[in-house]
């Protein structure tokens, strides 16, 4: 979560209650100076600048508009309190000061305002780009290390990385709901997962509560684990860092590990979204796999299970891996609609001539954009049917994907042919806040002929 990109804040965030102490604290310094120097015009509303504008602005610019139009309304409260007090220099009100106090402080707040909340979004939006990052930079490592594997395996064994996420994805779909913790139902699953792709002799695997602090009582172990210490150098590092942690090579080849921590490694299972669910103690593993590579293997392991414990129950029942995903990114871009105001759109792109279906489904698959997401089924028509979810889309962007299209049907088939006229319906939906989860469930399930076993939401 440490990127240049996230530092967007000028200052740091104050509270509410700090923010209006300081509003009032700064307008009565600002009004303390001006009586101090100036006692017959405090408010310096006949000097050559008035430099008791700074006050409001100073504030609209940390705080907003509120705070600051605050800020400027005690000036003026005060400048009439002078006035009634009977002091000369305001028997005759300077309007023109008043005005300009106002209007800049105005301004000020609302520019501060507007872009404040443009940061925001803009900042989710990255925060949405960045959790799609690491998804495919893990799918990336994992399949470039599964590969590696599979190449230094044994003949005759066929068991991969992938293999063995898929059986885990298979044993948390079958996982009743009222059997309990998944994390407990599946942790000899899991550790033995672990074990089996680093050649662990002795380990055990621990809930976290909370992301701070680890549970003693070992979800499952392997080989004769002693019990754990919650103080543990490498335990509370894990913590803390949300990382991998090892002791030093050097330090278990000379035989001096053990001054520094009762463990050799210590592995986190953390999902894309930073939440420590348990951690994975190593005691004993093979000097041979104690490298870089095995670290780097343990880690995307642990991240995968952490994601999929933490995988949406209903998407799980999907059979189709690539609907589960497809599922989870849908409600994703629903929840963020609708509790973030950024917007989403949909496409059910229907292909109902079989003559020309296949190669539109390619055509389309081909026109895929960088965040977009594609899911290709059948519909209850029988027919091909690709929906296109556009994340951070609008529907004037929507309209620009639409006109796109039909520039590559025009360079495919010509003017003369329109994409209706090859036989493809569009579909489509505009997320843009609100709840609108029942509005999609009837354009997926009504209006594109889809089922609760091809799409959940």
């Amino acid at each position: 979560m440490q990127f240049a990109q996230k530092d967007y804040i000028l200052a740091p965030q104050a509270s509410t209650r700090v923010s209006w102490l300081e509003t009032l604290l700064l307008t009565l310094l600002a009004l303390g100076l001006g009586w101090w120097f100036v006692p017959q015009d405090p408010l310096l509303a006949a000097a050559e600048f008035p430099w008791m504008i700074l006050a409001p602005l100073l504030l609209g610019v940390r705080y907003g508009f509120l705070q600051g139009l605050c800020s400027a309304v005690l000036l003026i409260a005060a400048l009439f309190a002078f006035r009634f007090a009977g002091l000369p220099a305001y028997q005759v009100v300077p309007v023109a000061f008043l005005v300009g106090l106002l209007l800049c402080t105005l301004l000020v707040g609302e520019f501060r305002d507007i872009w404040g909340r443009r940061l925001e979004r803009l900042s989710l939006a990255n925060d949405y780009r960045q959790l799609r990052l690491d998804e495919f930079t893990r799918a990336h490592h994992l399949l470039r290390i599964s590969h590696d594997r599979l190449e230094q395996r044994v003949a005759g064994s066929d068991q991969s990385l992938r293999s063995s996420l898929l059986d885990l994805r298979e044993r948390l779909r079958g996982l009743a709901r009222e059997e309990g913790d998944a994390l407990v139902c599946l942790a000899d699953t899991i550790l033995t997962l672990l074990a089996s792709h680093a050649s662990l002799r002795i380990a055990g695997l621990y809930r976290v509560i909370d992301g701070q602090r680890v549970d003693t009582r070992p979800l499952a172990v392997l080989g004769e684990m002693p019990e754990l210490d919650d103080e543990d150098l490498l335990v509370r590092l894990c913590l803390e860092r949300g990382e991998l942690v090892s002791v030093r090579a050097e330090l278990l080849d000379r035989g001096d590990g053990a001054q520094h921590s009762s463990l050799q490694a210590c592995v986190p299972l953390v999902d894309t979204e930073g939440r420590i669910l348990a951690i994975l103690a190593i005691q004993q593993m093979p000097f041979f796999m104690f490298h870089e590579r095995t670290f780097s293997l343990l880690a995307l392991l642990a991240g995968h299970v952490a994601d999929l414990l933490m995988s949406d129950p209903q998407a799980l029942q999907l059979a189709d891996a690539d609907a589960q995903r497809y599922s989870q990114l849908l409600r994703r871009s629903l929840l963020d609609a609708r509790d973030h105001g950024l917007p989403a759109s949909l496409f059910g792109l229907e292909l109902s001539d079989p003559q020309h279906a296949e190669e539109l489904q390619r055509l389309l698959e081909d026109s895929q954009r960088g965040l977009d997401v594609q899911l290709k089924v059948r519909n209850g028509h029988g027919n091909r049917l690709l929906l296109v979810l556009l994340p951070l889309t609008s529907a004037d962007g929507a309209q620009g994907y639409l006109r796109r299209l039909r520039e590559l049907f025009t360079e495919r088939f010509g003017q003369d042919l329109a994409p209706e006229m090859l036989g493809m319906r569009i579909h489509r939906f505009h997320l843009e806040g609100g709840d609108e989860r029942e509005a999609l469930r009837h354009f997926l399930f009504n209006e594109c002929a889809l089922n609760d076993q091809q799409v959940a939401i």
